[in-house]
């Protein structure tokens, strides 16, 4: 995972960001929309539903 972030970091210099991500999904595919997808999936689910319950909860205080 991290080599691919590398790899990423190291395209997106090179050539833009369009192209850096064009590069990564036609080397992996299915996978990195996965990845991508179930980081945005925990961060919003954790931000939006998790913290605010807690907080209601009381749990903070």
């Amino acid at each position: 995972m991290f080599k691919a972030l590398h790899e990423l970091r190291k395209n997106t210099r090179e050539s833009g960001i369009k192209v850096a991500i064009r590069i990564m999904f036609k080397k992996y595919g299915w996978k990195l929309g996965l990845a991508i997808f179930l980081y945005y999936l925990i961060r919003d689910v954790t931000l939006y539903i998790i913290l605010p319950y807690l907080i209601y909860q009381g749990f903070f205080s």
